[in-house]
């Protein structure tokens, strides 16, 4: 029990450490270009103003289902979220949660299969 807690902790430190710093600022964009990638994954070349008037560009990777890709083509509308002081740096909105959330999501993982394995072999040993 000593040791989740000390996993516990060390997690919530690491999670601390990983929090983002940057200012992503809101805006809409237009997909210049698109290519497909392995598994579904797709990249688009998005032109989008800043807030200051200035045109901008990025590449970025568009939420798709695996194998399938994105349902977005050339031309749509997209939401961008860029870097305030280097709008060269953006991502989409499933890009900001993978990037936000995609790490908690997989240590939470991580702990609750940890957890339960323990679990399983604490109650076997009682039994045994």
């Amino acid at each position: 029990m000593k040791s989740i807690i000390y996993l516990f902790f060390l997690l919530m430190l690491t999670n601390v450490y990983t929090q983002d710093n940057v200012t992503w600022v809101k805006t809409n964009g237009v997909i210049k270009e698109l290519e497909k990638k392995r598994r579904g994954k797709t990249f688009a070349t998005v032109s989008f103003t800043t807030k200051d008037g200035k045109e901008a560009s990025a590449y970025i990777q568009l939420l798709g289902l695996p194998i399938i890709g994105s349902f977005k083509s050339v031309g749509d509308s997209i939401e961008v979220y860029y870097d305030k002081t280097n709008p060269a740096i953006a991502k989409s909105e499933s890009g900001k949660f993978l990037s936000q959330y995609g790490i908690i999501i997989l240590i939470a993982l991580g702990v609750f299969f940890s957890v339960k394995r323990y679990l399983n072999v604490v109650k076997l040993h009682k039994t045994a």
